[in-house]
């Protein structure tokens, strides 16, 4: 009787093991966090190995804050990366949720670099000069929303944006860089 006892009572206690440790297994699985998201944006400024993309579309996040521009510090980014490129970025893990964001990427890569049969200059060139204007250059997060070309008068147009987080609606602005 008491050796049915004991084991009885080992049995009890590999059955609760397993159950515990199953339990625990799934519970750890289910919170961890491996998240792949994109994000598709404008280099914007590169400082300290780190790179601020810009998305140019705008959501809305509230009633009051119609307007909102993603915007996120990414870290790891390939050396040869320039400001004004348009890029896509992965991540693994989380983004912090500051404004910008920050995140680390696992991979970037670049959009073809676009340039019109007629023009001198690429659609990244023309946005690293139009940062040479220490107004535009001073945005913290600028906001590229469309570069053009116009053959007829060989200038480039670059509708842009400062995304500083405001209720108000962003008021657009646009320069113009001759092709040269």
């Amino acid at each position: 009787m008491q050796k049915s006892m004991i084991g009885l009572s080992i049995l009890c206690m590999l059955v609760f093991l397993v159950v515990g440790c199953g339990e625990g297994k799934e519970s750890s699985s289910s919170t961890e966090s491996t998240v792949n998201s994109d994000f598709t944006g404008y280099v914007t400024k590169i400082e300290k190995q780190r790179a601020l993309i810009v998305t140019p579309i705008s959501r809305q996040i509230n009633e009051s804050n119609k307007e909102f521009y993603d915007a996120i510090w990414v870290s790891n980014m390939p050396p040869n990366i320039k400001i004004g490129q348009h890029v896509e970025v992965w991540f693994n893990g989380g983004i912090e949720t500051s404004y910008p964001g920050q995140g680390m990427a696992t991979k970037v890569t670049m959009s073809e670099i676009r340039k019109p049969a007629t023009a001198t200059l690429t659609q990244d060139e023309v946005i690293r000069k139009a940062l040479l204007d220490q107004k535009i250059a001073n945005i913290n997060i600028l906001v590229i929303k469309e570069v053009t070309y116009d053959e007829q008068t060989t200038m480039w147009t670059i509708r842009y944006k400062n995304a500083a987080f405001t209720d108000d609606e962003l008021e657009e602005y646009r320069v113009q860089i001759p092709d040269q």
